[in-house]
């Protein structure tokens, strides 16, 4: 009876004095005048900084030299992709394929190299020395922070223009000098990998 009597007298007490100072009074004007900074963005990791999938970082570093791309490609979606859909071969392979149509593929008048060739004034069949010198400007282009390579998921952002399914394809999105390409290999292993961009 004596614990209930204290608890009660305790309850009925008035709060102390500082407790008022805990939090300012809540008013449209103290809302309107509230500065939130913006967060900071996101730093996009690099083949080198050990936040993507290790195959992929091992391949870009090892059989590229490109270190410093900014990548998104995580090892979860490289797992669930190589689970749920059927595939000829796997990841690595698919990403060489891509990576190699990019540093090779200049018949299609919007890819990287293509477009590299034409900055040279090269002609429509290119010389070997042209070709070196374009995919050495290429290599330079990818070795950018500012660079952007990221696997494609289904039905989420940077989604193929010509509408490849991932379903069907492993699918490379790259941002390179501004511009947005789309590396697609075929998953079955029947058509040869391609690269293309926007008009």
């Amino acid at each position: 009876m004596k614990i209930s009597a204290a608890i009660l007298a305790a309850a009925l007490l008035p709060a102390p004095a500082f407790t008022a100072a805990w939090a300012p009074e809540v008013s449209l004007e103290n809302i309107k005048t509230t500065e939130v900074p913006a967060p900071a963005p996101a730093e996009i990791a690099g083949p080198r900084d050990g936040q993507n999938y290790s195959g992929a970082e091992e391949l870009l570093i090892k059989e590229f030299a490109v270190t410093e791309i900014g990548l998104d490609i995580p090892e979860s979606e490289v797992m669930r992709q190589n689970s749920f859909y059927a595939n000829a071969f796997c990841f690595e392979h698919a990403l060489r394929l891509a990576l190699t149509a990019l540093l090779e593929n200049y018949e299609t008048p919007t890819s990287p190299l293509a477009r590299e060739l034409a900055a040279l004034g090269a002609p429509e069949k290119p010389s070997k020395s042209d070709l070196k010198r374009a995919r050495q400007r290429l290599l330079d282009s990818l070795n950018k922070r500012e660079s952007f390579l990221s696997m494609v998921h289904p039905y989420k952002q940077h989604q193929p223009l010509n509408g490849e399914l991932v379903e069907k394809n492993w699918i490379f999105f790259l941002r390179l000098s501004g511009k947005s390409y789309w590396a697609v290999v075929d998953r079955s292993g029947e058509k040869a990998a391609y690269v293309y961009g926007m008009n």
